[in-house]
C-alpha cells in the first residue's frame, strides 16, 4: 500500500509541473520588443545587446539604429539644452575627453553646484606619435568630427568607438609653422544612409583669386577601402572655400564660408550635395550687410543659422533657413534681434527647440531670455568640475556643441 501511495503522490507531481510549464507566458512579440528598446539610452541597450542573439540583431539593425536616432532629436524639442563640452590641450596632447552637460532647470547662474558639473562620457587615447594641437569640432547625429594639426577623426561618445581617418595622398591646405589648415566636414548622404567626410586641397594657388582653384575629397565611413578610401569628388567648387573652418552639416548639405578674397564676387556660401556630390551657392540674406562678418550653425540638424553684428557690436541678428522643410528651394527666415554687447557668437538653440536663445561665446554659455531681454552667463567651461576629479587645467581650451545620442556605428 504504501509503494502504490507513493507511486500516486509522484504521478501527482510530475502532472503539477506540466501544468506550471504551461503557465509559462509566451514572448514578447518583436515589435512590443523593439518598441521598448528604442526608448532605452544608449548606455543600456550596449549592455543588454549581449543577452541574446535576437536582442543583438535588433540593436544593430540600420533600421533600429535610424528610429532610435529620430527619438532623440524628438525629445530635444522643448528640453534644457544638452551640451557636450570637450577639453583640449593647448600643448601637443594624445587623449581626447568627452563630457555631457546639461542646465539643470531652476538655476540662472553657475553658482549652483548642480549646474556646475559635467558628467565624464568617454577618454580617447591615441598613439604617442599622434600628438596634436586641436583646432576645432563639429557634429553630426551623435557623431563628433575633429579635426587637429596633424589628422582628422570620427567619434561616438555615447558607444565609445572612433577612427582616425587614412591620411590622403593629395595636398592639404599648410597654414604654416607647426600647423596644417583643414577645410572639412561631416555630414550624412540621405540616400545611402551612410556618412562622409569632406576636406579640401589646391588644385593650384596664385595671388590673383581668379587663378586659385580648389578641389575636394571624399571619406565614407563604414564605406572600407583604407587609405584607398578617399575618393575625389568630380566637380570643383565655382570658388574656393576659406581654408581654416569646419563645414556644417544640414538635411544632407554641407556649407562653408567663402575665402575672403572671392566675398566680393560672390555673396553667397558654399553648398555641397552629399548625395549628387554637387557644389552650388547659397545667398545670404538680403538684410546682411555685405561688409558683415557672421557665422553658420545648425539647429538640431534641420535648419541653416547665420548670425550676424552689427557693426558697434552692440545687436545680434539672426536669420534661418528652414532645410529640412523646403530643401534649399526657400528663403532666408529673419528670426531675432537682440542686444548682445560682443563680437560674434554660435547660436546653439532657438525657440521652439528651445525656450529661449541659447548662444556660445568663447568659455561663455549664454541664454537670452525673451520675455525680459535679458542676456545671461550661466556657465562656464573653463569653471565647471569635470567628473572623475579632473578639474579644468591652465593649459587646456574648450569647445561645446549640443548633445544627442546615437547609436551609429564607426567603421572604415
Amino acid at each position: 500500500m504504501k509503494k502504490q501511495k507513493m507511486g500516486v503522490k509522484r504521478k501527482r507531481k510530475s502532472r503539477g509541473s506540466t501544468q506550471t510549464r504551461r503557465r509559462t507566458p509566451p514572448e514578447l512579440m518583436e515589435d512590443m520588443v523593439k518598441e521598448i528598446l528604442v526608448r532605452l539610452p544608449v548606455k543600456s541597450l550596449l549592455r543588454f545587446k549581449p543577452a541574446c542573439r535576437a536582442w543583438q540583431a535588433i540593436i544593430d539593425d540600420p533600421v533600429f539604429i535610424r528610429a532610435h536616432l529620430r527619438r532623440s532629436i524628438r525629445l530635444q524639442v522643448g528640453a534644457e539644452p544638452q551640451l557636450h563640452p570637450q577639453p583640449s590641450q593647448h600643448v601637443p596632447s594624445n587623449r581626447y575627453r568627452f563630457h555631457q552637460w546639461q542646465l539643470q532647470r531652476g538655476t540662472t547662474t553657475t553658482t549652483s553646484p548642480r549646474n556646475n558639473v559635467a558628467t565624464f562620457l568617454h577618454a580617447k587615447d591615441l598613439s604617442d606619435d599622434q600628438q596634436f594641437y586641436t583646432t576645432e569640432f563639429t557634429h553630426c547625429d551623435g557623431l563628433v568630427f575633429s579635426t587637429t594639426t596633424t589628422s582628422l577623426h570620427v567619434f561616438n561618445p555615447a558607444t565609445r568607438d572612433g577612427i582616425t581617418l587614412p591620411t590622403s595622398s593629395r595636398s592639404i591646405l599648410i597654414g604654416g609653422g607647426r600647423f596644417n589648415y583643414h577645410c572639412s566636414g561631416l555630414g550624412l548622404d540621405p540616400r545611402t544612409g551612410m556618412y562622409k567626410v569632406v576636406q579640401a586641397f589646391f588644385r593650384s594657388q596664385s595671388m590673383e583669386p581668379a587663378e586659385t582653384k580648389m578641389g575636394m575629397e571624399v571619406f565614407t565611413i563604414g564605406g572600407g577601402g583604407g587609405g584607398a578610401g578617399w575618393r575625389e569628388i568630380t566637380s570643383d567648387p565655382p570658388y574656393p572655400a576659406k581654408r581654416f573652418q569646419i563645414g556644417v552639416s544640414v538635411c544632407g548639405y554641407m556649407f562653408w564660408r567663402f575665402s575672403e578674397r572671392h566675398t566680393k564676387l560672390e555673396r553667397g556660401i558654399l553648398h555641397l550635395s552629399l548625395e549628387e556630390e554637387e557644389f552650388g551657392i547659397t545667398g545670404l540674406p538680403d538684410e546682411l550687410d555685405t561688409d558683415s562678418s557672421f557665422l553658420l550653425d545648425e539647429l538640431l540638424g534641420r535648419d541653416l543659422c547665420v548670425s550676424a553684428s552689427n557693426t558697434s557690436c552692440t545687436m545680434l541678428n539672426i536669420w534661418t533657413l528652414p532645410v529640412a522643410d523646403e530643401s534649399l528651394c526657400t528663403l532666408w527666415q529673419w528670426r531675432y534681434c537682440i542686444e548682445y554687447p560682443w563680437s560674434l557668437c554660435s547660436v546653439m538653440a532657438l525657440p521652439p527647440f528651445s525656450d529661449e536663445i541659447i548662444l556660445l561665446r568663447g568659455n561663455n554659455i549664454c541664454r537670452y531670455d525673451l520675455a525680459t531681454s535679458k542676456l545671461k552667463i550661466f556657465g562656464r567651461l573653463d569653471r565647471m568640475r569635470y567628473q572623475l576629479g579632473e578639474g579644468a587645467r591652465k593649459s587646456e581650451l574648450f569647445s561645446a556643441m549640443p548633445f544627442i545620442e546615437s547609436l551609429v556605428r564607426i567603421t572604415y
